[in-house]
């Protein structure tokens, strides 16, 4: 039997892993972001680097959706974890 405890116990640790994955996330977006204003005041001071500043955009993208898809995945599992202990404790 689920205890409440062990419950409560259960849900801290994943708001925990939750909140740090997005602190993560948001360091990461700042040192990308960075590399972009880099690659695009080379751009602007006439390098050519509009092919590499594109490419490094979609990159920029593709973490961004990856970080979205996580997170709501994070967020039904978390829903769905409640429902369960919700049942298995009436």
């Amino acid at each position: 039997m689920i205890q409440q405890a062990q419950v409560e116990l259960a849900k801290t640790f994943f708001e925990q892993s939750k909140k740090a994955f997005e602190q993560n996330y948001a360091a990461w977006s700042t040192v990308l972001a960075s590399q972009k204003a880099i690659l695009e005041s080379m751009r602007a001071g006439g390098a050519p680097f509009e092919v590499a500043a594109d490419q490094f955009q979609k990159l920029i993208d593709f973490h961004e959706q990856q970080f979205r898809t996580t997170t709501e995945f994070m967020t039904k599992l978390q829903a769905d974890y409640t429902k369960v202990v919700q049942q298995k404790t009436k």
